[in-house]
Parts: C-alpha cells; structure tokens; sequence
C-alpha cells in the first residue's frame, strides 16, 4: 500500500514538472539561409537558434532548413523530397515558419516558374492539415544583392517571387513576414550577396521574435544596464518586453553620422530581462538598442 502511495506521489510531482505541457514548438522550413550556410557554427549562430534563445523556454525552436533547395516541385533540388520535409511534419509543430523560393530563382528552376503559386499552395496545405493545425507564418525570401550568387537572379526574387508569397499571404490570411523589404540596402549583412553572416542572423531572430511573440515595447528604447561578472565580462541587460530590439554598438560617438554595428553575441531572454555578454578588454565602445522592425 505504501509502495501504490509513494508511486502516485512520485507520478503527481513528475506531470507538474513535465517542460513539455505548455512548450509551443516552432519549426522553420527554408533552404540554405535557414540552415546557416557560411557561418561558423550553425548550431549556435544561425537564425532559428538566435530565435530560441529570444523566444526563451515557452518555446521549442526546431531548424529544419537544407541547403540549396527549391519551393518548386520541379526544382533542381525540391524541399518536397528531403528527409527534413518528413520529419518538420512528424514533429507536429504549433507554428511554421516558410521561407523558400530563393534557390527558385535560379534560371534553370524559373522556367517552371508558372507552378510556384500551385506548389506553395499544397505546402502550405500539408502544413494546415497536420494534426497539431499549426500556425502558419510565411516569409518572402530575403533580398539578394549586386549580381546574386550560385545563380541565384536578385530580379527574380524581388519581382517574381517575393510579390508571389505576398499573393499568397493576402489569398490565404497568413501573416506575412516581409524579409525583402525589412532587410533591403543591407548588404553589409551578406557578405556572399545571398546568405546573412551572424549579424544578419541576429537581425533576422529579431524580426521573427516580433512576428511571432509581438511588440510590446513601445517607441522608445529603455536604459541599457551593465553588469560585471566572474569571467571579466560585462553583461547587457534590457527588459524582455524589448526582446524584438537588437544590441548595437559603436568606438566613436559623434553627434551626427555615427557608424552603429549589430553585436553578433547572442541575446538570451529570461522571461524578466534580455542579456548579452561582451568582453570589457580591448576598445571602448558606446551602446544602444535599434529596433529592425521599424
């Protein structure tokens, strides 16, 4: 009897710390820019993992990007056809983030450019008629700058397939998140013309924390607090309701026409404060908070 006591008890205390119950998974769906492709360590660096690390422990954050394929079932490379489109079913997301169509900018996947609407339309249907009834959020590609690279033609992103996601969106009443505008005359953040580096990635975490969690920031920045920990570094801290806000960073203050740079350290949320470490040693550097969805 005491055995059938104790049991139910250790049952009782295991359900009311089960992380899980009230966990909302995400799951990402994209080519390579999702992925991570061009950064150090995708893992740590790539959006989807700058985005958990926003959206905090509420949320499971799952990246299923691959690189270099298509929206386009005739594609070179069809996302339709990778392991990772059977497993971001399988997971059974309650919100899915799309963002393909840059790799259907290619040439030789364009010509079957007259399917592109038809295929998203079945993607976003396999997606609606999971179990779980996710969330849908549907992303235009991200601009690809100068002359574009891996054949990739910037003016069949932008003019082409970019207005084709917005179709989609307004057809759909999906919520729509428009990386060709929010990202445009930043080519600082591509060094290849089409993959962000880890300060678009940080820019890019933020613009979909907004887009998935809202903004209840405000106008205004609030203070920047620093502290000193162990290691001799400093520790930014903001509160969390600025989430959606990206850490800059400048050597030289002047009054007009100061260079601001996005700190490529991650930014964590607590659910109280956001913080980013920083080391203290080397130049002096001014701080502020820019907001990307503005």
């Amino acid at each position: 009897m005491k055995r059938i006591w104790l049991m139910a008890i250790l049952s009782f205390c295991w359900s009311g710390f089960n992380s899980d119950a009230a966990v909302v998974k995400v799951a990402c769906i994209g080519d390579s820019i999702t992925e991570g492709s061009g950064l150090a360590n995708a893992a740590t660096e790539s959006y989807p993992a700058k985005l958990q690390r926003l959206l905090g422990a509420g949320y499971a954050v799952r990246n299923f990007g691959v690189s270099g394929r298509t929206l386009l079932r005739k594609g070179d490379f069809p996302y339709w056809k990778e392991k990772a489109f059977t497993e971001s079913q399988k997971y059974e997301p309650d919100l899915v983030t799309i963002m393909l169509g840059t790799n259907d900018g290619k040439p030789y996947n364009w010509r079957y450019g007259t399917n592109f609407l038809t295929d998203y339309q079945d993607l976003i249907a396999t997606y609606t008629n999971l179990a779980s009834h996710p969330r849908i959020l549907l992303c235009t590609p991200c601009p690809v700058f100068l002359n574009g690279a891996f054949d990739i033609k910037p003016g069949t992103v932008a003019t082409n397939i970019a207005p084709a996601v917005r179709e989609l969106s307004a057809a759909y009443g999906l919520q729509t998140l428009d990386l060709q505008i929010a990202l445009a005359g930043h080519r600082e953040w591509f060094p290849d013309t089409v993959h962000p580096d880890t300060k678009g990635t940080a820019v890019l975490a933020a613009l979909f924390y907004v887009a998935i969690a809202g903004d209840h920031s405000g106008a205004d920045a609030p203070s920047l607090s620093i502290e000193r920990d162990l290691s001799n570094r400093a520790v930014l801290k903001w509160p969390t309701d600025w989430a959606g806000w990206v850490l800059q960073s400048t050597t030289a203050w002047r009054d007009s026409n100061t260079i601001w740079t996005v700190v490529q350290q991650p930014a964590w949320n607590d659910n109280a404060t956001v913080r980013v470490t920083n080391t203290i040693s080397g130049t002096l550097k001014f701080h502020r908070l820019w907001n990307p969805s503005n």
